[in-house]
């Protein structure tokens, strides 16, 4: 099966994300962005289920998003859960763990189970593209076919060329595409501020004018991602800054309310509570995300957490002490933990911090220019102790904060509308500096630290080092959509038969060396020039394609005209931050 852009009818966007995930899809021919609102188990209609999943005793899938949290409460009330898998996240695993292995860091479920993350990954991929082809399929009376299909898989801005290879990895494991080099490009990777830029734009088109910029912070339940765009003469969009971001998302406000749960009542209690009573358990975390989503600084008095009835029983027979504390603390009242707004102000604080921490970063990266209007979207953005910190901290320096209707589906129908358009954005800023090994004439003022690399070469007359860095773009370049950057090398001496191409990457701005610290090898290609041996003169042009969100390396020997690509699939020990 071959890929051929004429073919697709239909984009399939998925939002893979730390806490939650969906999808949403658009035929080519209409445009309307149709979303997801329903999932099994879900209490209540929202555009994403739950990132969850849980495997039987024979490693199976078993459930998966909410039902993976609702079948996991039903065996545990049956006492049958022994043996199951439950991963409440992993997609942060990513970013957690070093590569170690071809199939990437392993994670450890709540019964000691290891499975690798990339199957956690396309197990959750295959289900959710399962159901979104099934409803694509009943849409069009069973007519579309695989090759018909443009997926759209949205990714962390913050998160490196590695991971991207990862997912790519996963979402063919997964089957959405297949391992054909030809049927790759029926897979975008779609960065998720970008997605979110785009989804801002189509809802403000009448606010954004060409020449404006506009930040996009989007808040959600793992990472929050930063970016800030221009909209373009043509009506694109330009990025103007490296994006940025962090994890510093709700579900780390979630962390510290446990441990402040903790605290007041014991971890042994609480522990006891969850695993008598799973599904009171998710009643008292669903009663804290209404508390949480609900608290605002400038209202709230004080949070009074009903105790559950099966929770005050253990408390009351064995842990009385903790009861006769609290009440001792509350007025006498031991059925609810009173909770001050300074106590949830600190549980916001350091996700805040952190997030505030880094939109200055990125106004600093603007400079004197600044930017017109700061969109808030994700999830989280729906806070109001979030919106009014960040009101504070930069009300003065944007024209106008705007939080779009509906900006818990801004990156999914971002993502549909940027495989409906990818030329929507012009440009990118490359957050690393990339380039390959290449041989240079030894310079004994700037090389002499190098002496004992040097070698002398008959056919040239002169001393080289062959560890020198050609760099291709340099950190915080821009580079634009499809921009391709070409250049041509040449074998050392007559007699050899074949080029070995060493690709490279660091934070570095302009490295000389690819030995230097904090510059790491990313990928390889042999470029076959044994049947031109004889000359020197045998130039093979290295082109690398920086426009897509991943980087595709084409070399072609002049003489002979064949070509050689890659995608440079990354190595295991690429590590930069």
């Amino acid at each position: 099966m071959t890929f051929d852009s004429k073919q697709i009818k239909v984009i399939a966007a998925i939002d893979f994300g730390t806490s939650r995930s969906g999808y949403a899809y658009a035929f080519k021919d209409d445009k309307r962005i149709i979303g997801r609102y329903d999932w099994e188990k879900q209490p209540f209609q929202y555009i994403k289920t739950l990132t969850q999943s849980l495997y039987n005793r024979d490693r199976k899938l078993e459930a998966w998003g909410y039902a993976a949290l609702s079948r996991l409460a039903e065996l545990r009330q049956a006492k049958n859960a022994k043996d199951y898998s439950f991963f409440p996240t992993f997609k942060m695993a990513l970013r957690e763990s070093r590569y170690r292995t071809e199939s990437g860091p392993m994670k450890i479920a709540n019964n000691g189970q290891e499975f690798p993350v990339i199957d956690l990954i396309a197990d959750y991929l295959r289900a959710l593209g399962g159901l979104l082809r099934t409803e694509l399929k009943n849409a069009t009376s069973g007519e579309l076919r695989d090759n018909e299909i443009l997926w759209c898989l949205t990714i962390p801005a913050i998160w490196k060329d590695a991971e991207k290879s990862f997912m790519r990895r996963a979402a063919i494991k997964a089957g959405l595409i297949t391992n054909n080099e030809n049927d790759r490009d029926r897979l975008l990777l779609v960065l998720e501020p970008e997605a979110a830029a785009i989804y801002c734009q189509e809802k403000d088109k009448k606010q954004l004018k060409a020449g404006q910029r506009f930040m996009v912070v989007d808040c959600g339940g793992g990472t929050v991602d930063i970016t800030c765009h221009e909209v373009s003469s043509h009506g694109g969009l330009e990025e103007v800054a490296e994006g940025t971001g962090g994890a510093y998302g709700s579900t780390y406000v979630d962390k510290e309310f446990k441990e402040y749960l903790a605290k007041k009542l014991t971890v042994q209690a609480l522990n006891r509570y969850e695993e008598e009573d799973p599904i009171g358990w998710l009643e008292l975390m669903a009663n804290w995300e209404r508390k949480k989503c609900d608290f605002d600084p400038a209202t709230t008095t004080i949070t009074y957490f009903d105790i559950p009835n099966r929770l005050y029983k253990i408390l009351s027979k064995d842990y009385s002490e903790v009861l006769e504390k609290l009440a001792d603390e509350q007025d006498g009242d031991d059925e609810k933990v009173h909770i001050s707004p300074e106590i949830i102000r600190s549980m916001f604080k350091p996700v805040l911090d952190g997030l505030v921490k880094k939109v200055k970063e990125q106004f600093s990266r603007l400079g004197s220019r600044g930017c017109d209007v700061m969109y808030l979207v994700g999830g989280f953005s729906t806070s109001p102790i979030l919106r009014q910190r960040i009101q504070q901290e930069f009300g003065d320096r944007v024209k106008k904060i705007v939080m779009p209707a509906n900006p818990g589906a801004a990156i999914l129908e971002g993502a549909a509308s940027f495989g409906l358009n990818p030329e929507s954005i012009r440009s990118r800023r490359s957050r690393l500096t990339y380039g390959c090994q290449t041989c240079a004439v030894f310079d004994e003022k700037r090389d002499r630290h190098q002496k004992s690399k040097r070698e002398y070469f008959d056919e040239q007359g002169d001393w080289y080092i062959c560890n020198r860095f050609s760099a291709f773009v340099l950190a915080g370049d821009s580079v634009d959509i499809d921009e391709v950057v070409t250049h041509t090398f040449y074998p050392m001496t007559s007699e050899q038969d074949r080029l070995q191409l060493k690709f490279y990457a660091t934070r570095k701005k302009n490295p000389r060396y690819i030995d230097e610290p904090d510059v790491e090898e990313i990928g390889e290609l042999d470029v076959d020039i044994s049947s031109t041996v004889g000359t020197r003169d045998r130039p093979v042009e290295v082109s690398m394609n920086f426009g897509k969100t991943e980087i595709a390396v084409t070399a072609k020997d002049i003489k002979t005209g064949k070509t050689y690509n890659t995608n440079l699939r990354f190595s295991s020990t690429y590590s930069i931050e």
